[in-house]
């Protein structure tokens, strides 16, 4: 899977721009602010309906414009595709996505058309910080290659909403309809299941993949495990399971205003020679984990969906010795891959098929390629 173009009209400091990147390595350089990771924003826009930066799209829209869109014609073994996603803050219906040139009902269905996997320094947070962050890891993996795992998703967040403004209400008059309670608990358990089945799977496929990648990366025989930690300890009838457990801590969940179990709560355990990461790894621990969970994330995509996904590195050069650098360059050889950096000679340009500049001025962002 490639990018063979990318078509951008008022998203972020973008007024108008058409790219046409190199199937190989391209690396995009410039001074902080210019507009570099707009352009790895708006890939992403593409693969996922959505930014990885912010949760509100109006951000995305180029000041004083009334609408913003991101366009990719991609090649696939399919063949050729054309992916739109554009938002409109003033109409109706905000967010339209068109797949070659027809308008999608549902964000399934953009599912999987295009993958991609995006590596910023912030993702040094998937070892250091709380669960929510790996939660969001596994679901953006997933749910590029399983469309039921996406629809699980938005079916259990609407149900968990639904239960968690019925207890609230409950804590707050002190009465509720308990049999309306079940029937959203019955609801909710369903999809949850689906969810806890399908990271399980995975993660026990990344933790090897993983395991192999951070040996490969750091040349040591240091042992770097992934765990699936879940509510539900038991490997079969989690449905059942599941509608048990929320009965029984209906009380301490309308005391607490939400709702405590439930695969919105599980996490994904990272440990070093059985050492919990969080506590007791260096930061060059920290950061070649973190590579190798992103490497092993586009073996999974490429290996479970028969395409290769395009890779997205923002700014992560800087955050690498020259020893890890090398070795993600040499990883990453044989797939589509977008790099930002402020300074050129942070990566190693033989490596590189095209080299682009990315310069703002007046507000306004421009790209011109000055190698390939």
């Amino acid at each position: 899977m490639q990018i063979e173009e990318l078509k951008l009209k008022n998203f972020r400091n973008y007024r108008e721009l058409t790219l046409c990147p190199h199937p190989g390595v391209n690396l995009f350089f410039g001074r902080n602010g210019s507009g570099k990771t707009n352009l790895l924003e708006a890939i992403h826009y593409c693969s996922l309906g959505r930014s990885h930066r912010v949760t509100n799209d109006i951000n995305v829209v180029k000041n004083n414009e009334s609408f913003a869109l991101s366009s990719v014609s991609i090649l696939n073994s399919l063949g050729h595709r054309k992916i739109d996603v554009r938002f409109h803050p003033d109409e109706v219906q905000k967010k339209a996505i068109l797949i070659d040139d027809k308008k999608i009902a549902r964000f399934s269905d953009m599912m999987g058309c295009l993958c991609c996997v995006i590596f910023s320094p912030e993702d040094l947070g998937l070892i250091k910080e709380g669960p929510s962050q790996r939660r969001r890891y596994l679901d953006m993996m997933i749910s590029q290659i399983s469309r039921p795992y996406f629809v699980a998703l938005q079916q259990y967040r609407t149900g968990m909403e639904q239960r968690n403004a019925m207890i609230r209400n409950y804590r707050a008059t002190g009465t509720g309809n308990m049999s309306l309670l079940s029937a959203f608990e019955e609801t909710m358990a369903s999809p949850a299941a689906v969810i806890i089945k399908e990271r399980r799977r995975i993660v026990g496929m990344l933790s090897d993949i993983a395991r192999d990648t951070y040996q490969r990366i750091s040349d040591t025989d240091e042992v770097f495990r992934l765990v699936y930690h879940s509510s539900v300890k038991e490997e079969t009838n989690i449905e059942e399971i599941l509608c048990r457990l929320f009965r029984e801590n209906r009380e301490d969940d309308i005391r607490m205003g939400f709702t405590s179990v439930g695969p919105h709560r599980d996490d994904l355990i990272l440990t070093l020679n059985k050492n919990q990461m969080k506590q007791f790894a260096s930061q060059g621990q920290i950061r070649t984990a973190a590579l190798s969970m992103k490497l092993s994330q586009m073996k999974i995509l490429k290996d479970l969906s028969g395409e290769d996904p395009v890779l997205l590195l923002d700014d992560v050069m800087s955050e690498l010795d020259r020893k890890r650098r090398a070795s993600l360059i040499g990883e990453i050889s044989s797939y589509q891959t977008f790099i930002t950096c402020a300074d050129r000679n942070d990566v190693d340009c033989d490596k590189v098929q095209a080299v682009w500049q990315v310069r703002a001025s007046d507000g306004e962002a421009s790209v011109e390629q000055i190698q390939n």
